[in-house]
């Protein structure tokens, strides 16, 4: 067979060793060993290319962990200032005894207790009473949601002092334009939040020689019954970059009135893969809750299934611009809680064949890891400092003290139970970066591929070539008839005319 003759052709001429001896073996059955030495090295070398091209194209990747600095060229060896994070303090007095105590919130305080409980039983009854012109009830049905959470929750001056090197924060140079941007209120679902250092232009050094102070006033005696009625009091922290807010926090740590606190920060900062969709998603940048990740992802999600079937959300989220409104408390009532009593149950259900709410992990997140040390306030400083405060907490004009509502606070004792003290401060001024590298890249597949072609066959890429060559002339010659001596009638046998 003329094609056989080719192949044998291709064998002797070619660069990759032992196809020849399949045809020039000294006996047949030499020739086939070594033809079925050559098929089984083949076949191996085949499934080998293979696994490594699907390897290559799944894309495997390991972390990378590394500390990283940013130098000033004043100091070489350190860095000379580190960013102080964004810290959300929520307090657990989701509503104001005084709030909703007042006369003329009546109507507020019973709607409140009654949904604060979650309870469809109780939320069906209070439903009716809003299409009831004659109920008080119906006088407040046009208030929204989230102007209960705003009026209801804590004030901005709860925040005592903040302090940074025996300096007050209003004479920092990160504030002293603006004072105001110290810290703002955010509402949120679960309360109102002190946010911070909102911008993040607070800098710090390593240790006590950079270390924030904060001291928060609680007001114990200003909890609601829903608020005092749980487990714990006090608030809740948490530590994130400035493009994210606290609500969007999975975690926080908790922290009760009377003790002092001190927080030991690590910046950290995780990276993972654009180019591999399983890590994360390079669209998702920002959403309605700030910086994405998985946590705002959640709770947008949340908001989507609220305004898909009522048409607003309970509270609009830090960067709404128009996007959701605010449910009314009869649209709450009515719609709002059951679809979020619903979305919760599908949300935490770990038993869900399929995904609920899916969200990718972020492309690039910031860290804030804490440890936490902590001691009882000294009495002797609450004593201490009684005397200069003790007409600012036991005067009604002052609004720490509302003796309609039976708050009164004038001993030291007072002092022991409200304040809260964070001190904040790093152990490093270094970032420490966790980053995520594919360590399977063409490199890897070229080499593995050539290195099976050279053990098992003793070929090379110019082997490829040479063979796919051959395949192309072959199907040429033989399939339509290309560089075939074509016959002609003029030919004849050889002989003299």
């Amino acid at each position: 067979m003329s094609w056989v003759r080719d192949f044998r052709e291709f064998a002797n001429d070619t660069s990759a060793h032992g196809v020849k001896y399949i045809f020039e073996g000294p006996y047949k059955l030499v020739k086939l060993l070594f033809l079925i030495t050559w098929l089984g090295f083949s076949i191996y070398a085949c499934h080998v290319i293979i696994t490594s091209i699907i390897t290559f194209i799944q894309k495997p990747t390991s972390t990378k962990f590394e500390v990283i600095q940013e130098m000033d060229t004043k100091f070489q060896n350190k860095p000379e200032r580190i960013e102080f994070p964004t810290i959300s303090v929520c307090s657990m007095n989701k509503v104001k005894k005084s709030y909703i105590e007042a006369k003329e919130n009546f109507a507020i305080r019973e709607y409140y207790e009654i949904i604060d409980q979650y309870n469809e039983e109780l939320i069906g009854d209070i439903a009716k009473r809003f299409d009831d012109p004659e109920d008080h009830m119906h006088g407040i049905k046009d208030m929204l949601y989230e102007d209960l959470i705003a009026n209801g929750g804590p004030t901005k001056d709860r925040l005592l002092k903040c302090q940074q090197r025996g300096r007050y924060c209003q004479q920092l140079p990160a504030f002293v334009n603006d004072p105001s941007r110290i810290s703002i209120m955010e509402n949120s679902f679960t309360g109102k939040c002190w946010r911070v250092n909102p911008d993040g232009k607070l800098m710090g050094k390593m240790g006590d020689y950079g270390s924030l102070k904060l001291m928060f006033w609680a007001d114990v005696q200003d909890y609601s019954t829903r608020s005092a009625d749980v487990e714990n009091q006090g608030f809740v922290v948490a530590f994130h970059d400035n493009q994210t807010y606290g609500v969007t926090m999975s975690a926080g740590f908790l922290m009760s009135p009377g003790t002092y606190y001190k927080a030991d920060l690590r910046r950290k900062q995780e990276i993972r893969r654009e180019d591999k969709i399983e890590s994360c998603d390079p669209a998702l940048i920002e959403n309605t809750y700030g910086s994405y990740n998985e946590g705002s992802c959640a709770l947008e999600c949340k908001d989507k299934a609220l305004d898909a079937a009522c048409g607003c959300v309970n509270v609009v989220p830090p960067l709404n611009n128009g996007k959701y409104k605010s449910c009314t408390l009869e649209k709450w009532v009515k719609c709002g809680l059951k679809t979020y009593m619903e979305w919760y149950r599908n949300y935490t259900d770990t038993e869900r064949a399929d995904k609920f709410c899916p969200c990718s992990t972020a492309c690039k997140e910031v860290r804030y890891e804490a440890q936490i040390s902590s001691s009882s306030v000294s009495p002797a400083y609450a004593a201490g400092i009684f005397p200069g405060v003790q007409a600012i907490i036991s005067e009604p004009q002052y609004g720490y003290s509302k003796p309609e509502f039976d708050i009164l606070y004038n001993t030291t004792d007072d002092i022991l139970k409200n304040v809260m003290v964070l001190e904040v401060l790093f152990t490093s001024m270094r970032t420490s970066e966790i980053r995520e590298i594919i360590n399977y890249d063409m490199s890897n597949l070229l080499g593995d591929i050539g290195g099976v072609l050279g053990l098992f066959l003793g070929a090379s890429l110019f082997t490829i070539l040479e063979f796919l060559q051959f395949v192309a002339f072959s199907v040429a010659k033989y399939c339509f008839n290309v560089g075939q001596p074509k016959h002609s009638p003029l030919d004849g046998e050889k002989g003299s005319i």
